[in-house]
């Protein structure tokens, strides 16, 4: 089960770059300093890199569309 921290956590790594920088850098490290549990944090190094690299990327493309 996850908390509001986790999902902000994640909303966050789709939006921030540099924290998802940091974040495929050391998953463990960055989840751990934002307050997340052992469970949130183990899940989170499960992560497919590739798949959150590209939903990132879509959700970029769809805010710089809504702001044309």
């Amino acid at each position: 089960m996850t908390g509001p921290a986790f999902e902000l956590f994640l909303a966050r790594l789709y939006t921030d770059e540099a924290l998802r920088r940091k974040f495929l850098d050391d998953p463990s490290g960055e989840a751990l300093r934002a307050g997340l549990s052992a469970e949130e944090t183990k899940s989170l190094e499960q992560i497919d890199r590739v798949g959150l690299e590209l939903a990132a990327e879509s959700y970029r493309k769809k805010r710089l569309k809504k702001q044309r």
